[in-house]
């Protein structure tokens, strides 16, 4: 067992012998500019604290070797690959470490299941489908393919229950170092419309996709984004995006730890320009051993050098049990920048459950790139598949400039400032008897001329109090001046229950109706000279 790295220089051999074995341990890299023979056994261990890495070199590996890909505990689907062309079948290498199913009766290689549903497929780029393993008994692994595979754990996973408590796995697999010998791996494909092309990382290594799907080793590739599938969001797993740009890197949900740099085991997506002939090329030069593994299998925190906002949608008891967000989407903007959809916006990579995207002409993106947001602009958000009745947005925002941000619920007509650089909450839910409440386009982003009239400043400024109430009773400080204020309110499904004018400038007015002796959360607006504030009441 090597605990230090291995550098094998140019023209010098390493052999492993008969009956013997090298194993590099997580955190090592075997660097190999010469050539390195195993008759024994070779493997690159991989483990909760990170993975051996095979360098960048002109080296040659002569035999076989294994290859570790350590999954922590987790029932959720993982997309993987292996940079080893493996001599033996699945069942002799990753189902010897979980299990893996498709069949009732345990045929063609397959753990039994009552259901026999299918629990690994590839990804077909030319069918442009996932496709379940046929049988594993008679088929190998190959890099550069993409493998959606449910792991559950290791084998000693009860397979007749769904709840059982999830253990890490450690996967393995075992062939030749098909890339490592060719230098490069390149996946090509003819795609007849702009279109995600799967790919598997060839390499045991993290590569740079910036550097993957730069114009240098890509065609017709979009060379802004890529995206991968992280188990670790919501319930079941989600897709994150990556925006690169050579400055920054900045990734969609904001709570994925998903970066730049492609995992060794992992696989991800790009996403073609245009219709025609496309390729993407993995090199040595894109390999990045030094990078530490993310939580996807934690790296530094990225930061954007221009103004943006990061919105996250949480399930409100997963936020309150500081779980993973359900999906997230980041505006970027930049004076430079325009409000078309183009390259340097990432279309919506649809989740299995909750979506929370921008609606850009119908158009759905996790990442958008505008210009510089303007008075009265307004950005329509999109969020669909609910599961559940009660979500929180989280809205993180940096440096917005010029303009005051609001987060708008057209459904309850509340408007939530934002801003320019901070965190916000917005707490809502939804009913599945009142489709109004699950509208896709329920909310937006507006904003409005950060020089606000005093008019506005003083209505931003009334006071609500008590609140929460608790005897159905409440005040409001009503500013000198303000003689045509008039107060709506309104309950949690966007009924109006009381309305009232002709209140008294510089003066307390207390508000006492019969409806407000309910419990629940109301929404009381309240208008002057064309201008309007929403704020909530919460009466216990």
């Amino acid at each position: 067992v090597l605990t230090d790295n291995l550098n094998v220089a140019l023209a010098l051999n390493l052999t492993v012998d008969n009956g013997a074995s090298l194993t590099m341990s997580p955190n090592t890299v075997l660097s190999n500019d010469g050539t390195v023979t195993n008759n024994g056994m070779l493997t690159f261990a991989s483990d909760a604290s990170g993975s051996a890495y095979i360098g960048s070199g002109t080296g040659t590996f002569v035999g076989e070797a294994t290859v570790e890909r350590f999954i922590p505990a987790k029932r959720a689907f993982r997309q993987l690959s292996t940079p080893v062309t493996t001599s033996t079948s699945i069942s002799a290498n990753w189902q010897q470490d979980t299990h893996i199913t498709g069949s009732a009766s345990g045929a063609n290689g397959f753990d039994a299941t009552s259901t026999g549903n299918p629990s690994m497929y590839s990804f077909d780029n030319v069918a442009y489908n996932y496709v379940p393993v046929a049988n594993t008994d008679a088929t190998n692994l190959m890099p550069n393919t993409m493998y959606h595979i449910l792991v559950r754990g290791d084998r000693s996973t009860d397979l007749g229950n769904n709840n059982a408590v999830a253990t890490e796995t450690t996967l393995r697999s075992t062939g030749m170092l098909t890339a490592e010998n060719a230098g490069s791996s390149t996946v090509e494909i003819d795609v007849p419309s702009q279109r995600f092309i799967s790919l598997g990382n060839p390499f045991q290594a993290p590569v740079d996709m910036n550097d993957v799907v730069s114009e240098t080793n890509s065609d017709n590739i979009n060379p802004y984004y890529y995206w991968v599938w992280d188990p670790t969001l919501n319930t079941r797993g989600g897709y994150a995006s990556v925006y690169m740009d050579n400055i920054f890197t900045i990734t969609s949900p904001s709570t994925s730890d998903a970066n730049q740099f492609l995992q060794a085991g992992q696989a991800g997506w790009v996403y073609t320009s245009a219709a025609g002939a496309s390729s993407v090329s993995f090199t040595q030069a894109s390999k990045a051993t030094s990078e530490a593994e993310t939580a996807v299998f934690k790296s530094a925190s990225k930061q954007a050098s221009v103004g943006h906002l990061s919105l996250s949608l949480y399930e409100s008891s997963a936020l309150a049990a500081n779980e993973s967000a359900a999906d997230g989407l980041i505006i970027l903007f930049d004076s430079n920048g325009n409000n078309g959809v183009d390259a340097q916006d990432a279309p919506k990579f649809t989740n299995l459950d909750e979506n929370f995207a921008t609606n850009n002409g119908g158009s759905l993106l996790s990442i958008e790139n505008r210009a510089a947001p303007v008075d009265e602009e307004s950005i329509t958000l999109e969020i669909n598949t609910y599961r559940n009745t009660n979500y929180t947005i989280v809205v993180n925002a940096t440096s917005i400039q010029d303009v005051t941000t609001y987060l708008v619920d057209a459904y309850t007509n509340v408007s939530t400032e934002i801003p320019q650089t901070g965190i916000v909450n917005y707490a809502y839910s939804v009913d599945s008897g009142d489709p109004a409440s699950m509208a896709a386009n329920r909310f937006s982003i507006n904003f409005a001329q950060s020089a606000l009239s005093v008019t506005t400043l003083d209505m931003e400024h009334i006071q609500l109090y008590p609140n929460p109430s608790s005897n159905g009773k409440f005040y409001l400080n009503i500013p000198l001046g303000m003689d045509d204020l008039e107060m709506t309110i309104y309950n949690a499904l966007g009924a109006k229950l009381y309305y009232e004018t002709g209140f008294t400038a510089g003066s307390k007015a207390a508000i006492n109706t019969n409806f407000t002796l309910n419990q629940g959360m109301y929404f009381v607006k309240l208008s002057s000279e064309g201008k309007t504030t929403t704020k909530k009441l919460n009466i216990n």
